[in-house]
């Protein structure tokens, strides 16, 4: 398979796949960044432009929220009063005082992380997002929570401090803070051009460790369109229910083909409108000349 992006981020994307079937973490040392991910430079240039507000802009302090109006200005525009432009010289004096800035969804507006985010996704077989966070050493934005979502975390630049712990065996938890996260499996600083591997539901947290550490999360999330590509795939490449090899006969093809749809229905049942509204606003583009994407490892 001719990777878009997934090699460049890990280097061996077997092992990748190895560590999200056991669901442990690693880091996974890179010589050199992706040319898509943008350097320090650009994203002062965004936060100077100008543009840059809320909801694109956030900033946190030990798992709390920090209120807009401490780091946003507001503008005339067209005659009218608009709030939430962020006020550089605000965000670094926070910064300063041990918070954290968060850009969430860069991708959205960021030309060349949405192209990686589309290539990744497109690798997977998984919808990619990508979060932008800075801290100073010592600062920490969030206390251990867990995620709805695996995560690539690629550093930009400075040093931050990771503890990873277990993700739950069975299926009974949320995303959000974690008060008992239980031993750490993996405690590791990373430093520019590292990326490191959290498993989706595994609490984890990060310290600033060295100068301005700035990293992009990029989550990787399952989909309801995915599972039922992936029953699509089991019932071409399986044998369920101890049915002969294939090639199967139209009958044993047909119930198969039942049982799929049943599958489908079932998931679609479950979509909110509100889901697939923002589906419908915001697909994937596809990448020309792109192939199938990786099957992923399933728990």
């Amino acid at each position: 398979m001719t990777w878009r992006a997934l090699d460049r981020l890990v280097g061996v994307p077997e092992r990748f796949f190895e560590r999200c079937e056991e669901g442990l973490p690693e880091v996974f040392g890179n010589p050199g960044l992706p040319h898509e991910m943008p350097d320090l430079d650009d994203l002062a240039g965004a936060l100077r432009g100008g543009l840059l507000r809320t909801p694109y802009v956030e900033m946190v302090r030990e798992g709390v929220m920090i209120p807009a109006y401490e780091f946003c200005t507001e503008r005339v525009v067209a005659s009218a009063r608009e709030e939430g432009f962020a006020d550089p010289e605000r965000v670094m004096r926070l910064l300063g005082d041990g918070a954290t800035l968060l850009l969430p969804q860069l991708d959205q507006w960021h030309a060349s992380v949405g192209a990686l985010t589309a290539r990744l996704a497109h690798d997977l077989g998984r919808r990619v997002e990508a979060f932008c966070f800075a801290t100073m050493a010592g600062g920490r934005g969030l206390d251990v929570h867990r995620d709805d979502a695996d995560v690539l975390v690629v550093q930009l630049a400075g040093r931050k401090e990771w503890t990873v712990y277990a993700a739950p065996a069975d299926g009974h938890w949320g995303p959000g803070p974690v008060p008992e996260p239980g031993e750490p499996l993996l405690r590791t600083v990373v430093g520019a051009g590292d990326v490191l591997y959290v498993p989706r539901g595994a609490p984890h947290t990060a310290t600033g460790h060295e100068g301005l550490s700035v990293h992009i999360a990029l989550t990787i999330r399952e989909t309801n369109t995915t599972r039922i590509r992936q029953t699509l795939a089991d019932l071409l490449t399986q044998d369920p229910g101890g049915l002969p090899a294939r090639p199967l006969t139209e009958g044993q093809l047909l119930a198969s083909i039942r049982d799929v749809l049943d599958s489908a229905r079932k998931v679609l049942d479950s979509v909110a409108p509100e889901e697939l509204l923002a589906r419908a606003r915001g697909p994937l583009p596809d990448l020309p000349g792109s192939t199938a994407p990786a099957e992923w490892p399933t728990a």
